[in-house]
């Protein structure tokens, strides 16, 4: 009776594509391309990713700075909704909705139709904005 054994090593960690920039063990990019948001969540999902989750407060500062250095703090699409269930926020990439950086008497769905989620409103803090709206977006996905 024989066994055979296989291992396999790798020399190189695993890398965000080209473009990309990691943080954690996700990598995130940043389009500045207005587009609604279900039009920029086909968009990262096309590329293998979601629009972009967040889950702490030093990834919404990273997120944050991101879009700042490139596009000098634009309201920006993120993966946030509660377009199924109003006030039940929800992640497009199916990640726990944990951690929340909302400003101030947000969200308020005002005029009632406000199910998704931008960041960089009022600073680094996220808005309910209606999800026809064209915004810049980022992406991520896991590593």
């Amino acid at each position: 009776k024989s066994s055979v054994f296989l291992f396999l090593f790798s020399d190189c960690p695993a890398r965000c594509p080209s473009g990309w920039t990691q943080f954690g063990s996700r990598c995130f990019i940043f389009y500045y391309q207005y587009m609604k948001w279900s039009d920029a969540e086909k968009f990262c999902i096309s590329i293998g990713g979601n629009l972009a989750s967040i889950h702490s407060s030093d990834e919404n500062t990273f997120v944050s700075d991101m879009i700042n250095r490139a596009s000098g703090s634009r309201n920006t699409w993120i993966g946030g909704h509660d377009a199924v269930d109003e006030r039940r926020w929800l992640w497009s990439d199916g990640s726990s909705f944990e951690y929340a950086h909302w400003y101030s008497n947000q969200p308020d769905n005002s005029g009632g139709n406000q199910h998704c989620l931008e960041i960089n409103y009022g600073g680094d803090y996220w808005n309910d904005m209606p999800c026809t709206y064209t915004r810049p977006f980022v992406c991520s996905q896991d590593l």
